[in-house]
């Protein structure tokens, strides 16, 4: 309740300026789907169906899953590089404690090399076990967690699609894709996020946040059809500020300090507005202030923390669907066409951005 408490105040106190519509704004073709659809679907089935629930807890799948992606980055031409921490031994994190998570990077540089880097970024590890879905502990081994294609297969196979796509194509701007270990609890908003290593570890090898033009999180993107949402009586505070449960648009979500300068929201609007010109799919931007660890959305909060302007692309998770950390979170459940088009709007939105 108190969490809940706090996410209203916070939707309340940033609803004057909180939430935009942009409709599209571009010539109105319909994009060819298709192939984008059929790649999606592969990415998701591997990561989601065959690999399964994946993470410190299901160490062997986590294993095959960091080893798909870097794979996929290497098919697709770049040279990915394996960044390494350990668990420290802490007693929530259980059996996970001394392991090695493993975020996994590729580079593609810009033309200018004074442009800063635009990172995308999205976590490959799933919901653990636990008592009730909007939980952040503690973690019940042995119990089965989510095979997470929604959340967030349905991100690491977008970020595996725009990495692909954009290999040979210049751009002004150098892109930084990247697969992130650790978004979910018990590791969410912790120093063991891997996003959040990624992040402080980029600002110190380049020296300056500002080297940094922001950061899109692709976190659960892959449903668009209408469903029975039990989920959503808990997240008032989303019909508020317009997260309608309407499936007929992709959210740009970002989450600025309270009371701080932070231009992660013009980022967002910037970038929404963008999407909008290439795209027929409607976008919404939303802006949150940051008062608590219950306010965040995903991995664009490491980022955030170190000043680099970011936000979140998504379906809106929980607020249109009841597969969110649960167990029927599955690769058939996810509305391909629809998913392969906000890819390949966001696809046109990064060359346009990045040039």
């Amino acid at each position: 309740m108190r969490r809940l408490l706090l996410t209203l105040l916070s939707g309340l106190l940033a609803l004057s300026s909180c939430t935009r519509l942009y409709q599209p704004t571009g010539d109105g073709a319909i994009p060819i789907t298709a192939p984008t659809e059929q790649e999606l679907r592969r990415h998701v089935a591997v990561l989601a169906g065959d690999i399964g629930e994946r993470n410190h807890y299901q160490q062997a799948a986590y294993d095959r899953a960091a080893n798909y992606i870097e794979e996929q980055f290497k098919t697709a031409g770049y040279k990915a590089r394996r960044q390494s921490y350990t668990i420290p031994a802490e007693k929530e994190y259980k059996s996970a404690a001394g392991k090695t998570a493993v975020n996994i990077e590729a580079r593609k540089p810009g033309t200018d090399p004074t442009a800063p880097w635009i990172v995308l970024g999205a976590h490959y590890d799933t919901r653990v076990g636990m008592e009730k879905w909007n939980v952040h502990g503690p973690v019940i081994e042995g119990k089965t967690g989510t095979p997470g294609a929604n959340d967030n297969a349905s991100g690491v196979a977008a970020l595996l699609c725009l990495a692909r796509r954009l290999k040979n194509v210049p751009t002004k701007n150098g892109i930084i894709f990247v697969a992130y270990a650790n978004e979910e609890a018990p590791f969410f908003q912790t120093d063991e996020m891997g996003s959040r290593v990624h992040a402080r570890e980029l600002v110190k090898e380049l020296g300056s946040a500002d080297k940094v033009a922001g950061m899109m999180s692709l976190e659960t993107l892959g449903v668009y059809s209408p469903r029975v949402n039990k989920k959503r009586r808990s997240a008032v505070a989303g019909a508020l500020v317009g997260l309608h449960d309407r499936c007929d648009y992709v959210a740009f979500m970002s989450t600025n300090r309270f009371m701080r300068n932070n231009d992660g929201r013009d980022y967002s609007r910037r970038c929404a507005e963008v999407f909008a010109s290439v795209s027929r799919f409607p976008v919404r931007s939303l802006v949150f202030s940051y008062l608590t660890r219950g306010i965040a959305w995903s991995d664009d909060w490491s980022y955030m923390k170190e000043g680099i302007p970011s936000f979140a692309i998504t379906d809106t998770a929980y607020m249109r669907c009841d597969d969110y950390h649960e167990t029927s979170d599955t690769p058939e459940k996810l509305d391909y066409r629809e998913f392969a088009e906000v890819v390949l709007g966001v696809d046109a939105m990064l060359r346009k951005l990045a040039n």
